[in-house]
């Protein structure tokens, strides 16, 4: 039970980091600087793209100009900001025909992208409060609930991750296959793959403790029930054989049978030898109510006498 308790509290831990890594990709371009700066889906080349900079950085809320270290000439900020060059920029001869004539294809995988991270987001908050009861509560229900909101922030956590791979790996082989320079941004993907690996941790762990959890319930459950049952059966056997195995070996008696617990026992009273006879006379005598004793003419009482009407 105790290893059950610290386990549960280190993947309550790794459900806390995923949440927290989780919270950093959302912030991605809240600002343009400080340490969010850093957090950036992809910085490609995009010299010669009508008005573009020289080097463009893709965060959630906007795209930026990259030179020298700091960010400049970045785009009016909106939440879940596409990547898609061509609506970024405008047509060119320059852009790769692969963002012209799959413009879409860009444009939703980063938009979906961004609200699967946000509903993930949400049921790793709501995992967190059964998450952290599961440890200490006995009730069932408790592992259950926990089981059921791991494994649903799993699922919009790796649907998130392989939206946003997907569209900014085309995106990048897309620039190299130009001849322009592309990389991903190792803080933002490292985070969204590191929250996939700690919530695949935490969903199988709350599988295993909510399963575990019911199947020791059940057992005790059981155990409780043949502790209250057994030993009066038990006791009663054992009263009977070892009352027949001493009549048996003394040989002073008739063999006779211990009562078994639990039974009715038959009740049987026992008359005193003569005093039948005295209830019988004198039921007889309270039979003849109108009968009389005259006196005898020795002063003995005479037989009865019947009294006519």
């Amino acid at each position: 039970m105790i290893f059950k308790r610290f386990v549960n509290l280190l993947v309550f831990l790794f459900l806390l980091g995923a949440g927290l890594l989780t919270f950093f990709l959302i912030l991605s371009g809240g600002r343009e600087s400080g340490t969010l700066k850093n957090f950036y889906w992809l910085q490609a080349d995009t010299n010669g793209f009508n008005s573009a900079p020289s080097t463009t950085r893709w965060y959630n809320y906007n795209w930026c100009g990259y030179e020298d270290g700091q960010l400049a000439n970045c785009s009016s900020r909106a939440p879940a900001k596409p990547f898609s060059p061509r609506d970024n920029f405008g047509n060119s001869v320059n852009l790769p025909s692969s963002f012209r004539n799959n413009r879409d294809t860009y444009y939703y995988l980063s938009r979906v992208g961004w609200a699967m991270l946000l509903i993930s987001l949400f049921f790793i908050v709501l995992a967190l409060v059964p998450g952290f009861l599961a440890t200490f509560l006995p009730f069932k229900a408790v592992p259950v609930l926990y089981c059921v909101l791991s494994w649903l922030a799993f699922f919009f956590i790796i649907l998130a991750a392989c939206l946003y791979t997907g569209c900014y790996v085309k995106a990048r082989k897309t620039f190299r296959n130009s001849g322009r320079s592309a990389r991903l941004g190792p803080k933002n993907f490292a985070f969204i793959w590191t929250s996939v690996f700690l919530m695949l941790v935490n969903a199988i762990w709350s599988t295993i403790f909510s399963a575990t959890h019911k199947a020791h319930s059940t057992y005790s459950d059981h155990d409780m029930y043949a502790q209250y049952e057994s030993p009066s059966v038990d006791t009663g056997a054992q009263m009977e054989k070892s009352t027949y195995n001493s009549g048996a070996t003394d040989g002073a008696g008739p063999v006779t049978a211990a009562p078994v617990v639990g039974q009715p026992q038959p009740t049987t009273t026992t008359t005193p030898a003569g005093n039948g006879k005295f209830f019988q006379k004198l039921k007889t005598r309270k039979q003849v109510p109108s009968a009389e004793l005259e006196p005898a003419g020795d002063g003995g009482l005479a037989g009865p006498v019947t009294v006519r009407d």
